[in-house]
């Protein structure tokens, strides 16, 4: 492992055929033994960290537009973000705010959610170590999202541009 100037660790570079990481295998969120996403090269990563309604909103928007437009998008829910991708969404932060969006005529968070599950060129992921961080129970996620590693979603992800709310 490299160690850089701000004493943060850096696990060496492996292959995507490699599973181990070193000390860290085994650790949550950093398990690169999950299986690959059908789906990609993603045009889009975007990877939700806050529970936010306005951040989790624009970022639904962001992904519903880039897929109807044709692009392959990968959401990526992490820590807080988790949230967002539970059947029931009232662990959102403000979720009120959606009835003034839909009032205004604007798309609302369940129905920008159910577009989601349904487009052909969307991946949902969620991190492993989110959802235990979180106590977010697996039963509790939409059908359809995968649970993985961070190794999974850089490599997922690596040719994709990167927005993250």
């Amino acid at each position: 492992m490299s160690t850089s100037s701000t004493g943060s660790h850096t696990p060496p570079r492996t292959s995507h055929h490699q599973a181990s990481i070193g000390p860290l295998s085994g650790v949550s969120g950093l398990s690169a033994a999950a299986a690959h996403a059908e789906g990609g090269p993603y045009d889009l990563a975007i990877m939700m960290v806050e529970a936010g309604y306005e951040r989790v909103h624009a970022a639904l928007m962001l992904a519903v537009t880039a897929s109807a437009l044709g692009q392959q998008v990968l959401l990526f829910g992490m820590g807080a973000g988790v949230t967002a991708f539970c059947e029931k969404w009232d662990g959102l932060e403000q979720p009120e705010r959606d009835a003034g969006r839909q009032e205004a005529g604007v798309a609302g968070v369940e129905t920008l959610r159910a577009a989601l599950t349904e487009m052909e060129d969307v991946t949902l992921m969620v991190c492993d170590s989110g959802l235990k961080a979180m106590r977010v129970a697996e039963d509790a996620l939409l059908p359809g999202v995968a649970i993985v590693g961070l190794p999974t979603f850089l490599e997922s992800s690596a040719e994709a541009r990167l927005a993250v709310f």
